[in-house]
């Protein structure tokens, strides 16, 4: 969901893809901090999420104009990591080790009518490392089932798009290597 959401949006709204797909590693690049025993604390705080990317935004227009799309993206990726792991972050860490969360919890139920409600929990709970999780979750195997369903349905456009992510791959790194 890290990459797909993000990746996904910028896509949608007609960003250049071939920096897009470039850039699309950096939505994980906050999960990096589990290798230290401080998983959502510490990658997911602000210096890594807002202070270091935004240095680079003032970097890229002061210095380097031609940086900047790739800043402003990284600066989105980043974002929306911690965004979607909202249930709990340290973001204000080392400063403050408590974690803070926002969880909307959505209802819908046809017994009875239609029922359909929506309830929001916010606040601050208590730091606590993540040791082990799931690596796909129900609605994560939902997403890829679903994913691989179009696939085989759309076999032809999928085939098609990937010729064409990996033709900007090559270009992107065959323009690097120059």
């Amino acid at each position: 969901m890290h990459i797909l959401l993000p990746t996904l949006f910028l896509l949608a709204i007609r960003l250049d893809p071939k920096m897009v797909i470039l850039l699309a590693p950096f939505t994980i690049l906050p999960d990096f901090d589990a290798a230290f025993g401080l998983h959502r604390a510490l990658f997911h705080s602000f210096v890594p999420i807002v202070i270091l990317p935004v240095a680079l935004i003032i970097y890229s227009k002061l210095k380097r104009p031609e940086w900047m799309l790739g800043a402003l993206l990284v600066q989105f990726y980043l974002a929306s990591h911690v965004v979607l792991d909202l249930g709990g972050v340290a973001f204000l860490w080392p400063l403050v080790e408590d974690q803070m969360y926002f969880e909307p919890i959505v209802t819908f139920n046809l017994q009875g009518g239609v029922n359909f409600d929506i309830d929001v929990e916010y606040g601050w709970k208590p730091y606590e490392p993540m040791t082990t999780t799931q690596f796909i979750s129900e609605s994560g195997f939902a997403l890829i089932f679903l994913g691989a369903l179009m696939v085989v349905v759309f076999r032809k456009e999928a085939l098609g798009a990937a010729r064409g992510a990996w033709r900007i791959i090559g270009d992107t790194l065959s323009r690097l290597r120059r």
